[in-house]
């Protein structure tokens, strides 16, 4: 993979930190637009709220004014507090969008009932007095609105049309709810449009993006002229002067490569590096001559012991042959007389020799010397071997006849020793084609090895298997 090069990692770092940094300032520009929205929307409608307010108390205070006339003379003209606020609620939300409403559990008009978050603020001013309003961003009918809602407690002006005793038909018509100074009324909701909020902001964030993208976008290309000025120019300067070095050219001026600070005093650095390479260099070549005439002679020191250590070779060859041809010659020269040997004591052994001792003497003959003879055989068979000329006779080999022989010749052995050899042989074991003298030898050597190292009078188990597996 190609590497990438430092003015373009740059380039990357510069839009990354552009990037993360209109990010963060889009998502802190619009919390805090969200913030003020609620805020201003709060402020708007705790100010309505306080005029609606302030109209019902005008209507409660002047009702006497308004039912009696000049002459003191009572005559009811239905003006109460509650149809002058709605009807107030209602003019002004024609104008403005605004929906105002007066809401109460139990209402005494059916379009006052509350819904889910007046009845919840409901509840919430019940439990807690000193909790004076309650509101949120919400929909309400499909559409996004601020909705602020404010509790309407009871004052003594409001006792004529609310008060006790309850169930008594007040001026209206409607009974009396039974209500004290300071009892929950209800509530006055405000309903407000956000739509001419949210574009104004959403005016706002843009403004403050595009703004501050433009100051990003004038500090990166101000970063990146003085980073190429001061940083990325200088280095690629400095690199094609250590690309000059690496190609053999050992006079490279780094002092043009018009570099400030930290980079001028690293191609300081480099040149005086430059200098001593060249001495080492030019240093290294005289010792490159003395070293080839140096190995030149190790050369002619190394050919000429290498054919000294060839003669000595040879001279081990042949030693070695001497060796092998003497273990053959002494091993057959030696089976001669063995032979015969162990012959005349087969002779004596079957002869008329009445005592015991001589008897056992004899029988001890025969067996030391077939004892000897097998290794003399062995020693004839090794000298054979390092001297390449033993032969392989193939021929069916039953393991069965090999053990049997086996522990006959060493039956003298392992009488001496009053030892017990249990043969085991597995009837899967098959018949194998095989050189029967080197098989019998190495069953011979085995059984003779575990005569030798086991002791007088214990068994020794002779046990010969078949591993199908591996055949």
């Amino acid at each position: 993979m190609k590497k990438i090069r430092l003015r373009t990692r740059f380039i990357i770092l510069f839009a990354g930190i552009m990037i993360l940094s209109l990010f963060l300032f889009a998502y802190r520009s619009n919390y805090f637009q969200h913030r003020q929205m609620i805020k201003e929307m709060r402020e708007k409608a705790y100010a309505l709220s306080q005029q609606m307010n302030s109209v019902w108390d005008f209507m409660a205070i002047h009702q006497d004014r308004i039912n009696y006339d000049a002459n003191g003379k009572f005559y009811f003209k239905g003006l109460h507090c509650s149809l002058v606020g709605k009807s107030i609620g209602k003019l002004f939300g024609q104008k403005t969008g605004y929906v105002t409403r007066y809401v109460n559990h139990n209402p005494r008009n059916k379009d006052d009932t509350p819904d889910d978050f007046e009845s919840a603020a409901l509840i919430s001013f019940r439990s807690d007095k000193s909790l004076s309003e309650v509101y949120e961003l919400t929909e309400y009918k499909g559409m996004p609105v601020f909705r602020y809602i404010t509790p309407m407690y009871m004052d003594k002006s409001c006792l004529d049309c609310h008060g006790e005793p309850a169930g008594e038909l007040d001026i209206v018509g409607f009974p009396k709810e039974g209500w004290k100074v300071g009892d929950l009324g209800g509530a006055l909701s405000i309903i407000m449009p956000t739509d001419d909020y949210i574009q104004s902001s959403k005016a706002n964030i843009y403004q403050e993006i595009a703004f501050f993208s433009g100051c990003m976008l004038v500090f990166i290309l101000i970063t990146y002229y003085a980073t190429a000025r001061l940083v990325t120019n200088p280095l690629e300067k400095l690199k094609l002067g250590i690309e000059q070095v690496k190609s053999g050219n050992f006079y490279v001026d780094l002092d043009a490569i018009n570099a400030e600070g930290e980079i001028k005093e690293l191609g300081h650095e480099f040149e005086e590096m430059i200098k001593e390479l060249r001495m080492v260099y030019n240093d290294l070549e005289d010792k490159v001559e003395l070293r080839t005439q140096d190995l030149a002679k190790a050369n002619e020191i190394l050919e000429r012991q290498q054919t000294m250590l060839e003669a000595v070779n040879i001279s081990l060859r042949e030693d070695n042959k001497y060796k092998s041809d003497f273990l053959a010659i002494m091993s057959h020269e030696l089976r001669t007389p063995l032979t015969s040997i162990i012959d005349f004591a087969e002779l004596l052994e079957n002869s008329s020799i009445t005592k015991d001792d001589d008897r056992t003497a004899v029988h001890e003959i025969k067996n030391n010397g077939k004892v000897l003879l097998r290794l003399i055989n062995n020693t004839l068979e090794i000298a054979r071997l390092e001297a390449g000329k033993t032969d392989f006779i193939p021929e069916p080999v039953d393991f069965i006849d090999v053990a049997g022989n086996v522990c006959a010749s060493m039956a003298s052995l392992i009488h001496k020793k009053d030892l017990k050899v249990t043969k085991k042989i597995d009837d899967s074991v098959p018949v194998i084609i095989a050189d029967r003298e080197k098989i019998r030898s190495i069953v011979e050597n085995l059984l003779s090895n575990a005569i030798k190292f086991t002791n007088y009078g214990l068994e020794i188990d002779l046990t010969i298997n078949y591993d199908s597996q591996s055949d």
